[in-house]
Protein backbone atom coordinates (compact mmCIF):
# COMPACT_ATOMS: atom_id res chain seq x y z
CA UNK A 1 0.00 0.00 0.00
CA UNK A 2 1.66 3.55 -1.06
CA UNK A 3 2.35 5.43 1.67
CA UNK A 4 2.36 8.56 -0.13
CA UNK A 5 0.09 11.65 0.88
CA UNK A 6 -2.38 13.60 -1.37
CA UNK A 7 -0.38 15.65 -4.05
CA UNK A 8 0.52 19.52 -2.58
CA UNK A 9 -0.71 22.53 -3.99
CA UNK A 10 1.67 25.48 -3.61
CA UNK A 11 0.29 28.49 -4.59
CA UNK A 12 2.28 31.66 -5.63
CA UNK A 13 1.70 34.77 -3.45
CA UNK A 14 3.83 37.63 -5.01
CA UNK A 15 2.27 40.39 -6.99
CA UNK A 16 0.89 39.73 -10.45
CA UNK A 17 3.18 41.29 -11.86
CA UNK A 18 6.30 39.88 -10.66
CA UNK A 19 5.42 36.23 -11.18
CA UNK A 20 5.01 37.10 -14.87
CA UNK A 21 8.24 39.07 -15.15
CA UNK A 22 9.68 35.88 -13.45
CA UNK A 23 8.36 33.38 -15.86
CA UNK A 24 9.25 35.73 -19.28
CA UNK A 25 12.42 37.03 -17.92
CA UNK A 26 14.53 34.94 -20.50
CA UNK A 27 12.44 35.70 -23.56
CA UNK A 28 12.78 39.90 -22.45
CA UNK A 29 16.31 39.44 -21.92
CA UNK A 30 17.20 37.44 -25.27
CA UNK A 31 14.63 39.98 -27.55
CA UNK A 32 16.33 43.12 -25.67
CA UNK A 33 19.93 41.85 -26.29
CA UNK A 34 19.36 40.96 -29.83
CA UNK A 35 17.26 44.01 -30.83
CA UNK A 36 20.03 46.45 -29.31
CA UNK A 37 22.32 43.90 -31.49
CA UNK A 38 20.10 44.91 -34.44
CA UNK A 39 19.89 48.25 -33.88
CA UNK A 40 23.60 49.06 -33.66
CA UNK A 41 24.47 47.09 -36.63
CA UNK A 42 22.49 49.80 -38.62
CA UNK A 43 24.22 52.87 -37.16
CA UNK A 44 27.20 54.16 -38.77
CA UNK A 45 30.20 53.45 -36.89
CA UNK A 46 33.31 55.44 -35.36
CA UNK A 47 34.65 57.28 -38.13
CA UNK A 48 38.03 55.65 -36.66
CA UNK A 49 37.41 51.77 -36.99
CA UNK A 50 36.63 49.66 -39.90
CA UNK A 51 33.13 48.61 -40.87
CA UNK A 52 34.32 44.95 -40.36
CA UNK A 53 35.26 46.39 -37.06
CA UNK A 54 32.21 47.92 -35.45
CA UNK A 55 30.34 44.57 -36.84
CA UNK A 56 32.77 42.93 -34.69
CA UNK A 57 32.21 44.93 -31.55
CA UNK A 58 28.43 44.65 -32.28
CA UNK A 59 29.01 41.22 -32.39
CA UNK A 60 31.51 41.10 -29.00
CA UNK A 61 28.67 42.90 -27.27
CA UNK A 62 26.15 40.76 -27.58
CA UNK A 63 28.38 37.75 -26.47
CA UNK A 64 29.25 39.78 -23.49
CA UNK A 65 25.49 39.78 -22.80
CA UNK A 66 25.04 36.81 -23.65
CA UNK A 67 27.59 35.22 -21.67
CA UNK A 68 27.42 37.32 -18.61
CA UNK A 69 23.56 36.61 -17.76
CA UNK A 70 23.38 32.91 -19.23
CA UNK A 71 20.37 33.08 -21.12
CA UNK A 72 21.11 30.71 -23.40
CA UNK A 73 24.07 28.01 -23.11
CA UNK A 74 28.16 29.60 -23.77
CA UNK A 75 28.55 26.97 -26.31
CA UNK A 76 25.82 28.18 -28.39
CA UNK A 77 26.83 32.19 -27.99
CA UNK A 78 30.18 30.64 -29.49
CA UNK A 79 28.37 28.92 -32.17
CA UNK A 80 26.54 32.24 -32.75
CA UNK A 81 29.95 33.71 -33.27
CA UNK A 82 31.51 31.08 -35.57
CA UNK A 83 28.11 30.82 -37.98
CA UNK A 84 27.97 35.17 -37.63
CA UNK A 85 31.07 36.40 -38.71
CA UNK A 86 30.94 35.19 -42.15
CA UNK A 87 27.18 36.16 -42.48
CA UNK A 88 27.99 39.60 -41.31
CA UNK A 89 30.52 39.85 -44.01
CA UNK A 90 33.42 40.23 -41.18
CA UNK A 91 35.94 37.48 -42.64
CA UNK A 92 35.30 34.50 -44.61
CA UNK A 93 33.66 31.50 -44.15
CA UNK A 94 36.91 28.99 -44.48
CA UNK A 95 38.83 31.26 -42.42
CA UNK A 96 36.52 31.59 -39.71
CA UNK A 97 35.91 27.88 -39.04
CA UNK A 98 39.64 27.05 -39.64
CA UNK A 99 40.34 28.64 -36.11
CA UNK A 100 37.96 26.15 -34.69
CA UNK A 101 40.48 23.53 -35.65
CA UNK A 102 43.11 25.19 -33.32
CA UNK A 103 45.53 23.02 -30.88
CA UNK A 104 44.12 24.24 -27.55
CA UNK A 105 40.35 22.83 -28.76
CA UNK A 106 42.37 19.32 -29.32
CA UNK A 107 44.67 19.90 -25.92
CA UNK A 108 41.26 20.19 -23.84
CA UNK A 109 39.85 17.37 -26.18
CA UNK A 110 42.19 15.22 -24.99
CA UNK A 111 42.58 16.26 -21.37
CA UNK A 112 39.15 15.48 -20.83
CA UNK A 113 39.19 12.15 -22.60
CA UNK A 114 42.03 11.09 -19.93
CA UNK A 115 40.06 12.26 -17.22
CA UNK A 116 37.21 10.22 -18.92
CA UNK A 117 39.48 7.25 -18.77
CA UNK A 118 40.31 7.67 -15.13
CA UNK A 119 36.81 8.14 -13.83
CA UNK A 120 35.36 5.35 -15.87
CA UNK A 121 38.27 2.66 -15.17
CA UNK A 122 37.06 3.68 -11.26
CA UNK A 123 40.65 3.98 -10.59
CA UNK A 124 39.90 7.85 -9.63
CA UNK A 125 37.00 6.55 -7.35
CA UNK A 126 39.59 3.70 -6.04
CA UNK A 127 42.11 6.31 -5.22
CA UNK A 128 39.50 8.83 -3.55
CA UNK A 129 38.25 6.11 -1.27
CA UNK A 130 41.86 4.88 -0.29
CA UNK A 131 42.65 8.42 0.61
CA UNK A 132 39.47 9.56 2.39
CA UNK A 133 38.89 6.34 4.29
CA UNK A 134 42.93 6.40 5.43
CA UNK A 135 43.04 10.11 6.73
CA UNK A 136 38.76 11.34 7.59
CA UNK A 137 39.47 9.60 11.30
CA UNK A 138 38.08 13.56 13.09
CA UNK A 139 36.05 16.26 11.29
CA UNK A 140 38.84 18.42 10.82
CA UNK A 141 40.67 15.29 9.27
CA UNK A 142 38.06 14.19 7.11
CA UNK A 143 37.54 17.96 5.70
CA UNK A 144 40.83 18.27 5.06
CA UNK A 145 41.06 15.14 3.54
CA UNK A 146 38.62 16.31 0.92
CA UNK A 147 40.20 19.73 0.36
CA UNK A 148 43.03 18.17 -0.18
CA UNK A 149 42.34 15.49 -2.10
CA UNK A 150 40.39 17.61 -4.83
CA UNK A 151 42.82 19.95 -4.67
CA UNK A 152 46.00 17.63 -5.63
CA UNK A 153 43.65 15.58 -8.16
CA UNK A 154 42.48 19.27 -10.40
CA UNK A 155 46.42 19.53 -10.42
CA UNK A 156 46.10 16.78 -13.28
CA UNK A 157 42.71 16.13 -14.21
CA UNK A 158 39.65 18.87 -15.26
CA UNK A 159 38.77 20.75 -12.29
CA UNK A 160 35.42 20.22 -13.53
CA UNK A 161 35.46 16.38 -14.27
CA UNK A 162 37.01 16.16 -10.41
CA UNK A 163 34.12 17.93 -8.88
CA UNK A 164 31.56 15.61 -10.33
CA UNK A 165 33.17 12.58 -9.44
CA UNK A 166 33.67 13.87 -6.12
CA UNK A 167 30.54 15.23 -5.73
CA UNK A 168 29.01 11.80 -5.29
CA UNK A 169 30.84 10.81 -2.85
CA UNK A 170 30.64 13.84 -0.33
CA UNK A 171 26.77 13.76 -0.18
CA UNK A 172 27.18 10.18 0.74
CA UNK A 173 29.61 11.44 3.92
CA UNK A 174 26.94 13.69 4.75
CA UNK A 175 24.20 11.27 4.60
CA UNK A 176 25.42 9.20 6.65
CA UNK A 177 26.97 11.27 9.33
CA UNK A 178 22.99 12.75 9.16
CA UNK A 179 24.74 16.68 8.91
CA UNK A 180 21.53 18.82 8.93
CA UNK A 181 21.69 21.13 5.33
CA UNK A 182 22.07 24.76 6.16
CA UNK A 183 22.99 24.40 9.59
CA UNK A 184 25.85 21.62 9.79
CA UNK A 185 28.97 23.28 10.36
CA UNK A 186 30.58 19.94 9.19
CA UNK A 187 28.42 19.66 5.53
CA UNK A 188 29.31 23.64 4.73
CA UNK A 189 33.45 22.50 5.37
CA UNK A 190 32.83 19.20 3.11
CA UNK A 191 31.02 20.76 0.48
CA UNK A 192 33.38 24.27 0.56
CA UNK A 193 36.50 21.91 0.47
CA UNK A 194 35.27 20.12 -2.34
CA UNK A 195 34.43 23.43 -4.28
CA UNK A 196 37.93 25.51 -3.06
CA UNK A 197 39.96 22.45 -3.70
CA UNK A 198 39.30 22.03 -7.40
CA UNK A 199 39.74 25.55 -8.20
CA UNK A 200 42.52 26.19 -6.11
CA UNK A 201 43.86 23.69 -7.49
CA UNK A 202 43.24 23.85 -11.30
CA UNK A 203 44.54 26.82 -10.82
CA UNK A 204 48.89 24.97 -10.58
CA UNK A 205 48.80 24.01 -13.87
CA UNK A 206 47.77 23.95 -17.30
CA UNK A 207 45.62 20.31 -17.06
CA UNK A 208 43.51 21.68 -14.23
CA UNK A 209 41.29 24.18 -16.30
CA UNK A 210 40.69 24.57 -20.23
CA UNK A 211 40.90 28.66 -19.65
CA UNK A 212 44.91 28.48 -19.67
CA UNK A 213 44.87 26.81 -23.36
CA UNK A 214 42.71 29.16 -24.34
CA UNK A 215 44.10 32.61 -22.92
CA UNK A 216 47.50 31.05 -25.26
CA UNK A 217 46.09 29.97 -27.99
CA UNK A 218 44.63 33.81 -27.84
CA UNK A 219 47.82 34.87 -27.37
CA UNK A 220 49.43 33.23 -29.82
CA UNK A 221 47.19 34.12 -32.49
CA UNK A 222 46.77 37.80 -31.89
CA UNK A 223 50.78 38.02 -31.77
CA UNK A 224 51.22 35.78 -34.24
CA UNK A 225 53.13 33.46 -32.42
CA UNK A 226 55.54 35.66 -31.08
CA UNK A 227 54.57 35.56 -27.27
CA UNK A 228 53.67 32.50 -25.50
CA UNK A 229 52.96 30.68 -22.25
CA UNK A 230 54.93 27.26 -21.99
CA UNK A 231 53.91 24.35 -19.63
CA UNK A 232 56.30 24.60 -17.15
CA UNK A 233 56.62 27.70 -16.89
CA UNK A 234 52.78 28.70 -16.05
CA UNK A 235 53.27 26.33 -13.12
CA UNK A 236 56.63 28.02 -12.12
CA UNK A 237 54.77 31.52 -12.46
CA UNK A 238 51.32 30.31 -10.52
CA UNK A 239 52.69 27.62 -7.83
CA UNK A 240 53.41 30.75 -4.93
CA UNK A 241 49.70 31.99 -5.55
CA UNK A 242 48.29 28.56 -4.89
CA UNK A 243 50.07 27.17 -1.83
CA UNK A 244 49.14 30.83 -0.60
CA UNK A 245 45.40 30.40 -1.74
CA UNK A 246 45.39 26.33 -0.64
CA UNK A 247 46.89 27.61 3.28
CA UNK A 248 44.43 30.68 3.10
CA UNK A 249 41.44 28.01 2.02
CA UNK A 250 42.39 25.78 4.76
CA UNK A 251 42.61 28.23 7.53
CA UNK A 252 39.21 29.25 6.77
CA UNK A 253 37.48 25.52 6.94
CA UNK A 254 38.60 25.13 9.96
CA UNK A 255 38.33 28.50 11.83
CA UNK A 256 35.72 29.98 10.05
CA UNK A 257 33.51 27.14 9.39
CA UNK A 258 34.86 24.83 12.32
CA UNK A 259 33.26 21.50 12.19
CA UNK A 260 31.28 20.53 15.42
CA UNK A 261 32.51 17.41 17.11
CA UNK A 262 30.75 14.16 15.22
CA UNK A 263 32.41 10.57 15.32
CA UNK A 264 33.31 10.32 11.94
CA UNK A 265 34.64 6.57 12.29
CA UNK A 266 31.53 5.00 10.63
CA UNK A 267 32.35 7.04 7.31
CA UNK A 268 36.32 5.27 7.52
CA UNK A 269 34.91 2.32 8.16
CA UNK A 270 32.54 2.29 5.35
CA UNK A 271 35.03 3.66 2.71
CA UNK A 272 37.69 1.06 3.72
CA UNK A 273 35.29 -1.63 2.90
CA UNK A 274 34.47 -0.21 -0.01
CA UNK A 275 38.17 0.17 -1.44
CA UNK A 276 38.71 -3.54 0.19
CA UNK A 277 36.01 -4.78 -1.82
CA UNK A 278 37.50 -3.37 -5.54
CA UNK A 279 39.97 -6.22 -5.45
CA UNK A 280 43.31 -5.69 -6.42
CA UNK A 281 44.11 -3.10 -9.34
CA UNK A 282 42.56 -4.52 -12.70
CA UNK A 283 44.39 -4.38 -15.89
CA UNK A 284 42.62 -1.29 -16.85
CA UNK A 285 43.32 1.00 -13.70
CA UNK A 286 47.17 -0.20 -14.34
CA UNK A 287 47.07 0.78 -17.95
CA UNK A 288 45.43 3.63 -17.31
CA UNK A 289 47.62 4.88 -14.50
CA UNK A 290 50.40 3.82 -16.96
CA UNK A 291 49.48 5.90 -19.43
CA UNK A 292 48.26 9.34 -17.37
CA UNK A 293 51.74 9.14 -15.65
CA UNK A 294 54.07 8.91 -19.26
CA UNK A 295 51.55 11.62 -20.62
CA UNK A 296 52.23 14.08 -17.35
CA UNK A 297 55.44 13.46 -17.53
CA UNK A 298 55.98 13.68 -21.04
CA UNK A 299 54.20 17.09 -20.74
CA UNK A 300 56.92 18.64 -18.07
CA UNK A 301 59.44 17.28 -20.15
CA UNK A 302 58.84 17.13 -23.74
CA UNK A 303 55.49 19.67 -23.80
CA UNK A 304 57.25 23.10 -25.63
CA UNK A 305 58.99 20.98 -27.74
CA UNK A 306 56.45 18.40 -28.70
CA UNK A 307 53.16 20.61 -28.22
CA UNK A 308 51.30 19.58 -25.12
CA UNK A 309 48.08 19.07 -27.93
CA UNK A 310 50.17 16.49 -29.68
CA UNK A 311 51.36 14.75 -26.63
CA UNK A 312 47.41 14.82 -25.32
CA UNK A 313 46.23 13.03 -28.60
CA UNK A 314 48.65 10.59 -28.85
CA UNK A 315 47.96 9.56 -25.29
CA UNK A 316 44.73 8.98 -26.20
CA UNK A 317 45.08 6.83 -29.25
CA UNK A 318 46.91 4.80 -27.29
CA UNK A 319 44.38 4.44 -24.42
CA UNK A 320 41.87 2.85 -27.57
CA UNK A 321 44.71 1.03 -29.20
CA UNK A 322 45.32 -0.79 -25.33
CA UNK A 323 41.22 -0.72 -25.29
CA UNK A 324 41.43 0.62 -21.61
CA UNK A 325 38.42 2.92 -22.78
CA UNK A 326 35.57 2.72 -25.70
CA UNK A 327 33.55 5.40 -26.93
CA UNK A 328 30.27 4.99 -24.32
CA UNK A 329 32.99 5.84 -21.56
CA UNK A 330 34.39 8.94 -23.42
CA UNK A 331 30.91 10.15 -24.49
CA UNK A 332 29.82 9.81 -21.18
CA UNK A 333 32.16 12.23 -19.24
CA UNK A 334 33.63 14.23 -22.02
CA UNK A 335 32.32 18.36 -21.90
CA UNK A 336 31.38 18.49 -25.26
CA UNK A 337 29.88 21.99 -24.75
CA UNK A 338 33.19 23.33 -23.64
CA UNK A 339 34.81 22.29 -26.19
CA UNK A 340 32.40 24.03 -28.55
CA UNK A 341 32.39 27.37 -26.54
CA UNK A 342 36.42 27.39 -26.62
CA UNK A 343 36.78 27.35 -30.03
CA UNK A 344 33.62 30.29 -30.70
CA UNK A 345 35.69 31.94 -28.00
CA UNK A 346 39.23 31.95 -29.99
CA UNK A 347 37.38 32.67 -33.35
CA UNK A 348 36.10 36.22 -31.58
CA UNK A 349 39.61 36.78 -30.11
CA UNK A 350 41.37 36.58 -33.31
CA UNK A 351 38.54 38.40 -35.19
CA UNK A 352 38.40 41.12 -32.73
CA UNK A 353 42.33 41.43 -33.18
CA UNK A 354 42.18 41.63 -36.66
CA UNK A 355 39.40 43.61 -37.22
CA UNK A 356 41.51 46.57 -35.03
CA UNK A 357 38.21 46.42 -33.14
CA UNK A 358 40.21 44.69 -29.82
CA UNK A 359 42.75 47.77 -30.50
CA UNK A 360 40.08 50.38 -30.20
CA UNK A 361 37.77 49.24 -27.44
CA UNK A 362 41.20 48.92 -25.72
CA UNK A 363 42.48 52.40 -26.10
CA UNK A 364 38.61 53.68 -25.99
CA UNK A 365 38.15 52.61 -22.18
CA UNK A 366 41.97 52.87 -20.82
CA UNK A 367 43.40 55.58 -22.71
CA UNK A 368 43.73 59.03 -20.07
CA UNK A 369 43.03 57.34 -17.42
CA UNK A 370 45.35 54.43 -16.90
CA UNK A 371 48.81 55.81 -17.46
CA UNK A 372 51.33 53.41 -15.98
CA UNK A 373 52.17 49.78 -16.96
CA UNK A 374 51.96 48.98 -13.13
CA UNK A 375 48.53 50.19 -12.89
CA UNK A 376 47.36 48.89 -16.12
CA UNK A 377 47.73 45.09 -15.11
CA UNK A 378 46.44 46.05 -11.56
CA UNK A 379 42.95 47.48 -13.23
CA UNK A 380 43.13 43.98 -15.91
CA UNK A 381 43.77 41.48 -12.59
CA UNK A 382 40.85 43.70 -11.07
CA UNK A 383 38.63 43.59 -13.58
CA UNK A 384 39.35 39.68 -14.55
CA UNK A 385 38.05 39.36 -10.33
CA UNK A 386 35.17 41.08 -11.11
CA UNK A 387 33.84 40.23 -14.00
CA UNK A 388 34.57 35.80 -13.05
CA UNK A 389 32.12 36.42 -9.58
CA UNK A 390 29.26 36.77 -12.32
CA UNK A 391 30.12 34.82 -15.71
CA UNK A 392 32.17 31.97 -16.63
CA UNK A 393 36.01 32.47 -16.30
CA UNK A 394 36.81 31.25 -19.49
CA UNK A 395 33.86 33.76 -20.75
CA UNK A 396 36.36 36.48 -19.07
CA UNK A 397 39.71 35.21 -20.65
CA UNK A 398 37.44 35.76 -24.22
CA UNK A 399 36.26 39.22 -23.27
CA UNK A 400 39.03 40.80 -21.55
CA UNK A 401 42.40 39.11 -23.64
CA UNK A 402 41.94 41.03 -26.96
CA UNK A 403 41.86 44.41 -26.07
CA UNK A 404 44.45 43.98 -23.37
CA UNK A 405 46.93 42.61 -25.64
CA UNK A 406 46.39 45.18 -28.32
CA UNK A 407 47.74 47.96 -25.58
CA UNK A 408 51.07 45.71 -24.69
CA UNK A 409 52.97 47.51 -26.70
CA UNK A 410 51.64 51.31 -25.92
CA UNK A 411 52.56 50.29 -21.91
CA UNK A 412 55.98 48.54 -22.84
CA UNK A 413 55.32 45.45 -21.12
CA UNK A 414 54.91 41.63 -22.93
CA UNK A 415 51.80 40.71 -23.78
CA UNK A 416 51.94 36.94 -22.04
CA UNK A 417 52.31 38.91 -18.70
CA UNK A 418 48.98 40.75 -19.68
CA UNK A 419 47.47 36.97 -19.90
CA UNK A 420 48.87 36.24 -16.82
CA UNK A 421 47.25 38.84 -15.48
CA UNK A 422 44.15 38.12 -16.66
CA UNK A 423 44.23 34.20 -16.31
CA UNK A 424 45.30 34.06 -12.92
CA UNK A 425 42.43 36.30 -11.50
CA UNK A 426 39.86 34.78 -13.60
CA UNK A 427 40.15 31.33 -11.11
CA UNK A 428 39.17 33.37 -8.10
CA UNK A 429 35.61 31.64 -8.87
CA UNK A 430 34.68 31.84 -4.78
CA UNK A 431 31.87 34.63 -4.68
CA UNK A 432 28.97 32.92 -6.54
CA UNK A 433 28.11 29.66 -8.07
CA UNK A 434 27.56 30.87 -11.59
CA UNK A 435 31.59 30.99 -12.12
CA UNK A 436 32.55 27.36 -12.55
CA UNK A 437 30.81 23.91 -12.19
CA UNK A 438 32.82 23.47 -9.29
CA UNK A 439 31.10 26.16 -7.10
CA UNK A 440 28.00 25.51 -8.76
CA UNK A 441 28.47 21.98 -7.50
CA UNK A 442 28.86 22.65 -3.80
CA UNK A 443 26.23 25.11 -3.86
CA UNK A 444 23.50 22.71 -5.62
CA UNK A 445 23.94 20.58 -2.64
CA UNK A 446 22.08 22.94 -0.47
CA UNK A 447 24.46 22.18 2.59
CA UNK A 448 25.90 25.83 1.28
CA UNK A 449 23.89 29.05 2.02
CA UNK A 450 24.66 32.12 -0.31
CA UNK A 451 25.49 34.56 2.34
CA UNK A 452 28.30 32.16 3.75
CA UNK A 453 29.59 31.31 0.15
CA UNK A 454 29.54 35.44 -0.32
CA UNK A 455 31.56 36.46 2.86
CA UNK A 456 33.69 33.32 2.86
CA UNK A 457 34.22 33.44 -1.31
CA UNK A 458 35.17 37.30 -0.22
CA UNK A 459 37.34 36.63 1.80
CA UNK A 460 39.59 34.24 -0.50
CA UNK A 461 39.34 36.51 -3.39
CA UNK A 462 40.85 39.04 -1.65
CA UNK A 463 43.85 36.87 -0.31
CA UNK A 464 43.53 36.08 -4.10
CA UNK A 465 44.44 39.70 -5.01
CA UNK A 466 47.07 39.98 -2.44
CA UNK A 467 49.11 36.91 -3.47
CA UNK A 468 48.48 38.17 -7.15
CA UNK A 469 50.47 41.54 -6.26
CA UNK A 470 53.04 39.59 -4.33
CA UNK A 471 53.67 37.14 -8.05
CA UNK A 472 53.85 40.81 -9.63
CA UNK A 473 55.67 43.10 -7.36
CA UNK A 474 58.53 40.51 -6.33
CA UNK A 475 58.02 36.86 -7.78
CA UNK A 476 57.80 37.19 -11.27
CA UNK A 477 60.61 39.80 -11.36
CA UNK A 478 63.01 37.15 -10.23
CA UNK A 479 62.60 35.13 -13.55
CA UNK A 480 62.78 38.47 -15.72
CA UNK A 481 58.64 38.19 -16.16
CA UNK A 482 57.82 41.58 -16.22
Amino acid sequence: MSTEGPPQIIIDQRPLWIVILDRTRRGLLLFLFFSLFAFCLNLDGPADLSLEGYRTLCLFGLCVSLWATNVIPLSITSLMVIGGVPMLGIMESSQVYSFFGNKAVFFILGAFILSAAMIASGLSSRLSMWFLGKWGDSPVRLVSSVYFFSAVSSCFMSEHAVAAMLFPLVMELVGILKLERGKSQLGKSLFFALGWGCIIGGSMTVMGGARVPLAVEILEKITHGEHSIGFVQYTALSFPLVFILLATGWATLVFLFTPEPVDTKPVCDILRKKYEDLGRLSFREKGVAGVMISTIVSWFIYGDELGIANIAIVATVVLFILNLINWKMVDEHVNWAIILMYGGAICLGDVMASTGAAHWLAQKSFEGVVESSGMFLIVLALLSTIFTTFMSNSAVIAVLLPPAVSLCDGYGISPALATMAIVIPSNFAFILPIATPASALAYSSRYIPLGDMMKSGLLLSLMGMLAFYFLLLLYWPLFGFQ
